[in-house]
């Protein structure tokens, strides 16, 4: 009988039903304990996960750890708990996949990167778009050189963020560490980065918080190390979803448009064929592959650490009114 990778799962809101589904499709992966202090929130997920209901539910993530034998724990907690639970599990000897943002300082996200090298556990992130077949064959013609060299990069995200989290942790600084840009937006600045495989050298930002505590909406004017100039908007007071991405190179593009799909073009503007990657992982079933041995992080921690560089400089930029150098 092969192992078993035993799993706890800190945190059970909205997002766990979610990884638990994931994870239940790899069969050497097992749940065996639940922290979810929120009554409500521990009911709700029982309902929807099959089974759980008579899992081990603990109040404080802490008892969890010590009380069940565990190979790794999938953190959803608060943003700015992350620090603290990740440091307590991989001292714990856990491997160790968080929720974005990894963590909401930079000094954190480098502690915690040499930490889990020391212990040498798996430390990644959830950052699913790594793993998205759109996104991946972007990233792989990019680096073949089809598009020649990124010259300019524009994303743009929009939710009602103001809106569905009025009242909720996520507009409390103490707990989220800041606005959308630190929330779904991490999500942005992590893909653009990994699809082009460059990095942001420089940031000028402006915010608008619409009398919330943290950001709302966000927009970024980037230069990246090779000199490219990028663009990207978090818009957390729209009506809806919606999402769209642009990477112009020297030898063509790309244009991700919601509800039309990826269009490539090459040199002279002329339509390329897509063929997308028949690419059907996740982070949790490439988590418990990494715990096993059998892969390499997908989205390794040091992705997070490069987004929470570029989420530091813009609020910088956003609250001095002048662009910030990236570290």
């Amino acid at each position: 009988m092969p192992k078993k990778v035993r799993i706890g799962f800190i945190g059970a809101g909205g997002i766990a039903v979610w990884h638990f589904n994931r994870q239940s499709l790899h069969k050497q992966a097992e749940l065996v304990a639940l922290t979810e202090p929120n009554k409500n929130a521990l009911k709700n997920f029982t309902e929807k996960c099959p089974g759980t209901d008579t899992l081990p539910a603990y109040s404080d993530y802490l008892e969890m750890i010590q009380n069940e034998t565990l190979d790794g724990v999938v953190i959803m907690s608060p943003h700015t708990l992350h620090y603290d639970q990740i440091t307590t599990c991989l001292n714990k000897g856990l491997n160790v996949l968080a929720e974005k943002p990894m963590v909401c300082t930079i000094k954190h996200a480098k502690a915690v990167i040499k930490k889990a090298e020391e212990k040498g556990l798996v430390l990644m992130l959830a950052y699913q778009r790594h793993f998205e077949p759109t996104f991946r064959y972007m990233r792989d013609q990019i680096q073949k050189g089809a598009i020649g060299e990124v010259q300019f990069v524009q994303a743009i995200q929009s939710q009602e963020w103001l809106r569905a989290t009025k009242g909720t942790w996520r507009q409390d600084p103490e707990l989220s560490g800041g606005g959308q840009l630190n929330d779904s937006g991490s999500h942005l600045v992590d893909i653009i980065m990994w699809v082009t495989g460059m990095k942001v050298k420089e940031v000028f930002a402006k915010s608008e918080n619409f009398e919330a505590k943290v950001d709302i909406n966000s927009t970024l004017a980037m230069t990246f190390e090779n000199g490219a100039l990028g663009s990207m908007s978090i818009i957390g007071n729209a009506p809806c979803w919606y999402e769209d991405h642009s990477i112009v190179g020297s030898k063509g593009a790309f244009y991700l448009r919601q509800g039309i799909g990826l269009i490539h073009q090459d040199a002279t503007g002329k339509e390329v064929k897509v063929k997308l990657p028949n690419y059907k992982k996740d982070p949790n079933t490439n988590f418990i592959d990494c715990i096993l041995g059998k892969a390499a992080p997908e989205t390794p921690a040091v992705c997070g650490l490069r987004t929470i560089e570029v989420t530091e400089a813009a609020w910088k930029s956003a609250a001095s009114g002048k662009p910030v150098r990236v570290p």
